[in-house]
């Protein structure tokens, strides 16, 4: 049977103080199915990422992905409609160069916010946040403040803060 998890909420970030939603995240007019392999986080099949028509067979992802791999903000997909006249990617057809990493924060505390922390933290990377819950984040960041990012992230990790893990199993161009 197949499991179906759509982003809930839009891209934002912590910019001057306050939280802003990501202009394409506004914009976006569709939801792309990405097909995945459950993990031990989820055992979700598909994956639904807000996007952006860019002509009928084409559209550019609008959020942060949590499950699928080598797929980032900003790229482009093709697309096919499904027989229940969903969109469905069909093949990635232009690389964005962003990079994406998932947290999954430690604190089992109900009222804890470190999802807003990392985000405040952060900010002058030019980072991008997709919130799943209070323990799951995914991060977008621009390729020049890649080791930057890296660095925090893997600080916190040693800190026991949380875990972290990159959403590229393949290099960007021109890596």
């Amino acid at each position: 049977m197949a499991q179906y998890e759509e982003h809930p909420s839009k891209a934002s970030a912590w910019r001057d103080g306050r939280f802003v939603v990501l202009p394409d995240a506004e914009d976006a007019d569709c939801t792309i199915w990405f097909g995945i392999e459950p993990s031990a986080e989820s055992d979700a099949r598909w994956e639904g990422l807000l996007g952006r028509r860019l002509d009928d067979d084409r559209a550019r992802i609008c959020a942060v992905p949590f499950w699928v791999y080598n797929l980032n903000l900003a790229d482009e997909v093709r697309t096919i409609r499904s027989r229940e006249e969903t969109l469905v990617a069909a093949e990635p057809i232009r690389d964005s160069g962003n990079y994406t990493y998932r947290v999954f924060f430690t604190s089992e505390e109900d009222g804890d916010v470190s999802w807003r922390e990392l985000q405040r933290d952060l900010e002058r990377f030019d980072c991008w946040f997709d919130v799943r819950t209070r323990r799951l984040t995914a991060i977008s960041y621009p390729p020049g403040n890649a080791q930057a990012v890296a660095d925090y992230l893997m600080a916190q990790q040693q800190a026991g803060d949380l875990h972290y893990e990159t959403g590229r199993t393949t290099a960007a161009p021109g890596d």
